[in-house]
């Protein structure tokens, strides 16, 4: 039996088993803040750049670890290329730290998943052959079962998703003016379609209890879409996949938002996250399924720093209001170099010196708040509130934040020094 007939019938007997059997998978449950570490150019010990950088997350007081699984390994958390390292399943046996990370006591695991079979080829041509997509199919089904057999009883949710997919709807061109071609449409439903396929069977023909994995598609073109209606894959593909979640790459819209009066910019956020949310196909799942993937004010443009904790400040207060389970700052520390000073571009909770941001005292006193009040309706209810309760009273504490306020201070996080210095 082919590659595609045997998961054409797959898909449908998953489609059936979903009609007689409708129970609604559960909403997981999440600090909502966050941060990320992909990337990393710089550290300060002499752990990996992954352990260090999930060990600063976790002292933040997060619940989420968001980290990259890609054949760019080597450049994502400073690793050394390995012959060896053929799929991400080999990246994860031979790299242990990947598993010492999300090993930790981490709530939510959210992974960008990019298997080193994947050519993809899909965007350019409108399909995927048929040797490609079983290869990158196992590479991912096989994973999630690892995930799954590993994880089963640990309370962990995973979430498997892409970086930010209209770039390569536009094949990496990366001018917001460009429009995708039919061809990118059409082989992006299948790219994402077949990506979705893998976990769901995975998910389907693994015994496990108490953890959990979901997909997610990235998008981060959605502003020429709900303005002018232009092709993206909130509009052109997103109604036609099956997806858990949508994580939003959102600075097309929290940017300028930002910059508005309160209340102008307030509805410009809310309005585009009902933009995407009207686009999403249903699910089993509860709750609101869209999520800020990435936000973030560099201090090459934004220039000061309370202006940048501002800013926000201002967009995790809109985000939480509106339901999104997940508010993740790009990033903890900066990846990004400016191409005419060879400075970092300060997207950052903590810069290349060492030093916490008055972002990261918010990010803190935030995450702090939130853990206490965790803590307590727990003790008072013997259950995790629910996610809409969480952020319905986790947006009322931004503006009363000591932080809210601070001003930079010659805080390090290991004193003098630092492993590798400035990336250059």
């Amino acid at each position: 039996m082919s590659f595609v007939f045997r998961t054409i019938i797959l898909s449908c007997v998953l489609l059936f088993g979903c009609l007689l059997y409708a129970e609604e998978r559960p909403a997981p449950f999440s600090l909502s803040v966050g941060t990320q570490s992909i990337g990393v150019r710089y550290q300060f010990s002499d752990e990996s750049a992954l352990v260090e950088s999930a060990e600063q997350i976790l002292a933040l007081g997060s619940d989420t670890l968001k980290i990259a699984f890609t054949p760019k390994y080597a450049d994502d958390y400073r690793l050394e290329i390995d012959p060896a390292i053929r799929s991400i399943n080999d990246l994860v046996a031979v790299e242990l730290d990947y598993f010492r990370v999300m090993d930790k006591p981490f709530r939510n695991i959210m992974l960008w998943i990019y298997p080193f079979s994947d050519s993809m080829s899909a965007f350019a041509t409108g399909e995927i052959s048929e040797s490609e997509a079983e290869a990158v199919y196992e590479e991912i089904y096989t994973f999630t079962v690892n995930l799954l057999e590993r994880y089963s009883g640990s309370g962990k949710s995973f979430f498997l998703g892409n970086w930010e997919g209209d770039w390569h709807l536009l094949l990496e061109n990366y001018d917001y003016n460009l429009d995708p071609t039919p061809e990118a449409i059409e082989g992006a439903i299948q790219w994402f379609s077949l990506r979705e396929r893998a976990i769901a069977d995975a998910r389907r023909d693994t015994p496990h209890h108490d953890v959990a994995v979901y997909y997610y598609i990235e998008l981060n073109h959605v502003r020429k879409s709900m303005d002018d209606n232009r092709p993206t894959i909130v509009n052109r593909v997103l109604p036609h996949i099956r997806t858990d979640y949508v994580s939003w790459s959102s600075y097309d819209v929290t940017k300028p938002a930002a910059l508005m009066d309160e209340a102008e910019g307030r509805q410009r956020v809310l309005d585009a996250l009902d933009y995407i949310e009207d686009h999403m196909p249903e699910s089993d799942i509860p709750g609101k399924r869209v999520m800020i993937g990435e936000y973030g004010f560099e201090l090459s443009s934004f220039k000061d720093v309370d202006l940048q904790r501002k800013y926000t400040a201002a967009i995790m207060k809109w985000a939480l209001e509106w339901g999104c389970p997940f508010i993740l700052y790009w990033e903890l520390y900066c990846n990004e170099i400016d191409s005419r000073t060879g400075e970092h571009r300060g997207y950052w909770l903590i810069d290349d010196n060492g030093q916490k941001q008055p972002i990261w005292y918010f990010h803190r006193e935030f995450l702090a708040k939130a853990n206490r009040y965790v803590e307590d309706y727990q003790r008072e209810h013997g259950t995790l509130p629910s996610q809409a309760t969480y952020n319905r009273v986790a947006a009322e504490w931004i503006e009363s934040f000591s932080s809210y306020d601070v001003r930079l201070k010659d805080h390090r996080i290991y004193g003098k020094g630092q492993r590798g210095g400035r990336a250059q």
